[in-house]
């Protein structure tokens, strides 16, 4: 039925493939190291050896059940999901980010803090926010409205207005929604992620991933996921933006960036811009705060002027998230004291709040009794947010985690985003607020404004 293939023809297509499949790792190798060469040939090699895990994705897009968010450390599932543990009360909203696996989407929930009760819950339609902005050209943009399904899609860091409106992020453009989940504006401009913070003229900076990217420098300006600053409208507007990269090499930083032994395609990875909203003796009004977490590095930067006013990298820190202004003079850090080893990153003890005073020029750890009686750590993400009467929450990104505290450093409120599964899903930086005009005017929209679903 088959006819007989000569012995030498065998050998001579075996040697073939074996030259082919040297040539082909080698265009690999060439790529991986940022070779500038053969580019063509580089996109269609990639392409080839990403097609078994394309064909993964889409098989646990379709049927992902929320296993992108599951906590697979399993650390907490045998822990209740809300425990009060003190009399003790704070005033002041929580807005909840966290996927409910229950419901089977992401989704904001508002928390009285009074009393531990959802007052609303803000749930908006993932097809609708995923139809409200354009592809266009960019490319960025295709691959990631492909990612975030409704399996997948999540609200990072919501800010709250004084009109009950919500902006969130999701890698993702920028999406501001109404109370009752109505989409006001999409600014898809770029990918926007992780931070959300208001200045003092009530704009917004976010972290966002330029497209194109703003790189001037002619031998890094082909650079993908040039991460950059963006001072965005309360309409949604870009006011400001610029290329971090770029930031660092007009100060006299470019070593720091390019000078390892292999390339890297994420050597900034922006994770947090705290806006500066009053002057003082080591900073002004409009400068920012950045935390660059793959170089371990915070940065106090003036848009302003295109300066870089002081730059923080210790021992006392690594791969750290969310710096926060304690006073005039003392600023908050989340360590989340991560390093690369052989077998992967690990945590050797435990993530820290990291305190550093202009003044003094000295780093000192803040609530270290907690953190370690608690055993708090995650390897990703982690949040601090110190709060007017001097308590304080904490949360674990990684194991879904958040633990409010009063001023003595007491546990009064525990909460673990489980589900009715049993299993634990990661939460997406949530936020407290404190300021009581927004609070009197939430509490009067819960009670007079009606959604339907």
């Amino acid at each position: 039925m088959f006819k007989k293939i000569e012995l030498w023809i065998v050998c001579l297509l075996i040697i073939f493939f074996f030259i082919i499949l040297v040539l082909y790792g080698g265009i690999l190798r060439h790529s991986h190291l940022g070779g500038q060469k053969f580019k063509f040939v580089q996109s269609a090699a990639v392409f080839v050896s990403e097609i078994p895990h394309n064909i993964k994705k889409i098989f646990q897009i379709s049927n992902d059940q929320g296993y992108y968010f599951l906590d697979k450390t399993g650390r907490f599932v045998e822990k209740n999901q809300s425990k009060i543990l003190s009399n003790d009360r704070t005033d002041g909203l929580l807005l909840l980010s966290r996927y409910n696996r229950d419901e089977g989407k992401s989704m904001v929930e508002v928390i009285d803090l009074k009393n531990y009760e959802i007052i609303h819950t803000y749930s908006p339609s993932t097809e609708k926010i995923l139809n409200s902005f354009d592809y266009k050209d960019n490319n960025e943009l295709k691959e990631q409205k492909f990612n975030l399904s409704k399996n997948r899609f999540y609200m990072w860091h919501p800010l709250l207005d004084n009109k009950g409106n919500i902006i969130f992020n999701a890698t993702s453009p920028l999406f501001k929604i109404g109370f009752c989940g109505d989409i006001l504006w999409t600014n898809a401009e770029n990918l926007y992620h992780h931070s959300i913070e208001k200045d003092h003229q009530d704009n917004i900076w976010v972290p966002s991933l330029l497209n194109p990217n703003l790189i001037k420098e002619k031998n890094f300006n082909d650079y993908k996921g040039d991460d950059g600053i963006s001072q965005i409208s309360s309409n949604g507007k870009i006011i400001f933006e610029k290329s971090v990269i770029q930031i660092l090499i007009d100060n006299g930083y470019k070593h720091l960036l390019f000078s390892q032994l292999n390339y890297s395609g994420d050597v900034i990875h922006l994770n947090d811009i705290e806006p500066v909203l009053n002057d003082g003796e080591y900073w002004k009004k409009g400068d920012v705060f950045l935390s660059i977490r793959n170089l371990s590095m915070i940065v106090l930067y003036r848009p302003s002027t295109n300066e870089i006013i002081k730059m923080l990298r210790s021992p006392n820190f690594s791969f750290q998230h969310d710096v926060d202004i304690l006073d005039k003079k003392t600023i908050s850090i989340f360590n989340n004291n991560l390093y690369n080893t052989s077998k992967g990153q690990r945590i050797f003890t435990t993530s820290e709040i990291i305190g550093y005073d202009f003044e003094e020029d000295k780093y000192f750890k803040i609530h270290n009794s907690s953190m370690k009686k608690y055993n708090m750590k995650t390897n990703f993400g982690g949040l601090y947010q110190r709060l007017n009467d001097e308590s304080y929450m904490i949360e674990e990104q990684e194991h879904g985690r958040i633990m409010l505290f009063n001023s003595n450093d007491d546990l009064i409120w525990e909460y673990v985003n489980k589900s009715d599964d049993g299993k634990v899903y990661v939460l997406r930086w949530s936020r407290i607020i404190q300021d009581e005009k927004i609070i009197k005017n939430f509490k009067k929209l819960v009670e007079t404004k009606k959604c339907i679903n």
